[in-house]
């Protein structure tokens, strides 16, 4: 053995033991750019010695570099075919489920997560954002507004039932299903009345109150609404809404914790 190899040698176990002393003294701090010098340092004095002894060049070597590249081709093909089956398996199941969110600066984000989970996620942001399902403001909201976002929420929930099993998500299906029944039903029972009766107030721009004419523009949204021929039967109905959104049975559900509109 050549006095150079056993130099390369010496060096080597020396930066094995700085790269040791480093790792312990570097605890705390994490900063990785010792030990990455060193591990370059101690690559290529291997493949020097490697080299100078011409291990290489050994037949019995070359065939086992050989057949471990071609095994290690064998193994990562099969793993490949694995995973493609086994998502494959995820997405006809609706295990997993592949969204592309929108464009931004960065390019398409692209993400794979149980279909349950992206549903929780998605669905349960969407409504803790409206203030109006949960708390109605009788002095302040627009009962036509507040139609819009019921409008809403009923198709957005109906839209992304899809990701749900009936089965394996049971729990979740059926507290989904009667959202969706009781927004319906609120719908269908007031949608038609109430529109009619509020574009045609907003269209001739005045109200007669008891005798009195009202000017619309010139009130509040309150005293406007009073005016309804079936005010306290919606208002009795939003409230049985609001009821049943904010009990703490849908906040387990959806996993909302803090509503976006609520007072900090």
């Amino acid at each position: 053995m050549s006095i150079y190899i056993c130099i390369a040698l010496v060096i080597v176990l020396v930066l094995i033991f700085l790269m040791r002393n480093i790792k312990i003294q570097q605890k705390e701090t994490g900063t990785p750019f010792w030990d990455i010098v060193l591990i370059l340092l101690v690559f290529f004095l291997l493949a020097y010695i490697l080299t100078s002894l011409k291990v290489f060049y050994n037949t019995l070597v070359k065939d086992y570099i050989v057949t471990t590249k071609d095994m290690l081709q064998i193994l990562f093909l099969f793993i490949l075919i694995m995973a493609f089956f086994y998502v494959l398996v995820g997405f006809l199941g609706k295990r997993y489920t592949l969204r592309v969110d929108k464009f931004n600066i960065g390019g398409i984000n692209v993400l794979f997560d149980r279909s349950n989970e992206i549903y929780i996620k998605t669905v349960g942001t969407f409504i803790s954002s409206k203030r109006s399902l949960f708390n109605f403001k009788r002095e302040r909201d627009n009962i036509y507004e507040v139609l819009n976002v019921y409008y809403e929420v009923y198709n957005f929930i109906r839209s992304n039932l899809e990701l749900l099993d009936p089965i394996k998500d049971k729990a979740l299906y059926s507290t989904s299903v009667d959202i969706l029944k009781m927004l319906n039903q609120f719908l269908s029972k007031h949608q038609n009345d109430y529109r009619r009766w509020y574009e045609k107030v907003i269209s001739a721009d005045e109200i007669y109150s008891h005798g009195k004419k009202i000017v619309v523009h010139e009130t509040t949204i309150e005293r406007v609404q009073k005016n309804y021929y079936r005010y306290a039967e919606i208002l009795k109905d939003i409230n049985e809404v609001n009821k049943y959104m904010s009990s703490q049975s849908i906040r387990n559900v959806f996993r909302i914790k803090v509503f976006d509109w609520e007072e900090k």
